[in-house]
């Protein structure tokens, strides 16, 4: 009877399992389509919300393009018009690789498509936030004197910072791994030629940042000097919080993405804490240069490297386990 109870209990357990595994797989596979749907529904919205704001700042962009405006000479207006523009051709590259992120056949094309478009979108909208809020409480008595623009205002930034979290919860089919370079016999550095091309495309996406501090410095109307000094800061640390939130969200910048490259480990774990202490390294004197010449303090500062994605290797797989071994 023992033996039969224990057959049983075994049989029922076994069923049970495997109900259980079945769940799990189903629910699982039912998060992946709703996640896919999610992330479409996010793209266009992305879309219909660029396409609104701008129609909205027609008369906008027709006054500042007129040609008494345009050729006046003064710089706070030459200022004004190379942010629009740069803001113009970020949403023409939103536009392009959204429409590609969802009507492009090859599944990897748009997912790199795709992943392009949450990198620019979200590291534009994270490293702007700051300068956005001193803007926004320089000239709060402005623009909240009026209810409607204040709505208008406030309606607008929900709508943007909505997609800014939809876009970082909708992670991309290929995703960067974290990677200790400890576990692995072979990995490609990435050659002093791309790391030099990485700083330039990063200077050019923080160019309408830039722009933009730029134009509101000149403009002489801070408020206070504490805003002046808050502007001031925005656009001094500019840099090391981009390479900070990007390296932490996507564990590359937008130049280590354009050459396919990324920031991994090197004996260590790569949490956000070791990313801070990379970025404070970039503080030392001429860290920017010191890949000319084979140093990249910041990279041996934190114990961290930059590579190109999926060439780590193993040159041996390791030994499976026998089962006398295990237990």
């Amino acid at each position: 009877m023992n033996i039969k109870k224990g057959i049983a209990l075994a049989g029922s357990s076994f069923f049970l399992f495997e109900i259980e595994n079945k769940i799990t797989i189903l629910f699982a596979c039912q998060t992946f389509v709703l996640m896919r749907k999610l992330k479409t529904v996010t793209i266009w919205s992305l879309l219909a919300f660029i396409l609104l704001t701008n129609i909205l700042k027609y008369n906008y962009f027709k006054h500042l393009f007129s040609g008494d405006l345009f050729y006046g000479g003064n710089i706070r207006t030459v200022l004004n018009v190379s942010g629009v523009v740069f803001m113009l051709l970020l949403d023409i590259l939103y536009l392009v690789l959204g429409i590609m992120a969802v009507a492009t056949t090859d599944k990897a094309a748009r997912d790199r498509a795709y992943s392009l478009l949450r990198f620019v979108f979200v590291m534009q909208s994270l490293i702007y936030f700051p300068l956005m809020v001193i803007e926004t409480v320089t000239y709060a008595k402005y623009t909240f004197a009026n209810p409607a623009s204040a709505f208008s205002l406030l309606f607008f930034r929900a709508i943007w910072l909505t997609l800014v979290i939809l876009l970082i919860i909708c992670k991309p089919e290929r995703q960067i791994q974290k990677v200790n370079l400890q576990r692995f016999d072979m990995v490609a550095f990435t050659s002093t030629g791309h790391r030099f091309l990485h700083y330039l495309l990063d200077v050019l996406f923080l160019l309408p940042l830039w722009l933009s501090t730029f134009q509101f410095m000149n403009i002489g109307s801070y408020g206070s000097e504490a805003t002046e000094l808050g502007v001031r800061f925005v656009f001094g640390t500019s840099y090391l919080l981009y390479c900070f939130l990007s390296e932490t969200i996507f564990k590359q910048t937008f130049g280590k993405m354009i050459t396919r490259s990324c920031v991994v480990s090197d004996g260590v774990e790569l949490s956000a804490g070791r990313v801070f202490r990379r970025t404070m390294a970039r503080l030392i004197p001429f860290d920017a240069f010191s890949f000319l010449f084979g140093a990249n303090w910041h990279d041996r500062a934190s114990a961290t490297a930059v590579v190109y994605i999926e060439s780590w290797e193993k040159a041996f797989e390791e030994p499976k386990q026998s089962q006398a071994e295990v237990y």
